[in-house]
């Protein structure tokens, strides 16, 4: 039976397997610096799709479809970073090279808050507005009525 690479490497003395380790972390912060896609920062990072769709709680093809995307939602490009392990931080920069500060993004680690807590607030709002009105027939309706009001 043969050897993998983890074995070989950790056969080595320790200031080869130092080495290899030190070239192996500037080679994937070369790849991430020159990364064109999700595709490439993914596997950069050395993580497969199925990795990705297990830890964002979604489907292998979600995430094949959402790294061939031309387009998609701020929050959604977030999560896929950050199960990579990094994080996405967005500003805008004028002509005269000053960064502005966009008031109405929320920092990340308060949308971070607000994405966990957002479940129980829709559930806390859904109960005060049945027990408050029997007239909705319409769940469409029921929705746009607790979404507005939470």
């Amino acid at each position: 039976m043969g050897r993998n690479l983890d074995d070989v490497i950790k056969s080595l003395p320790a200031d080869r397997q130092a080495k290899i380790a030190a070239l192996t972390q500037e080679k994937v912060e070369e790849m991430i610096a020159h990364a064109a896609t999700l595709t490439d920062f993914r596997k950069a990072v050395g993580k497969t799709q199925a990795e990705v769709a297990k830890e964002l709680g979604i489907k292998q093809h979600a995430v094949s479809q959402l790294e061939s995307r031309s387009d998609t939602y701020v929050s959604t490009l977030r999560r896929y970073l950050k199960s990579l392990g990094m994080t996405l931080e967005l500003s805008v920069v004028g002509k005269n090279g000053i960064r502005i500060d966009l008031p109405n993004f929320l920092l990340w680690q308060d949308a971070d808050q607000m994405l966990a807590e957002a479940p129980a607030k829709r559930a806390i709002a859904a109960t005060k507005l049945t027990s408050k009105t029997k007239k909705i027939t319409s769940p469409v309706r029921k929705l746009v009525r607790v979404t507005s009001k939470a």
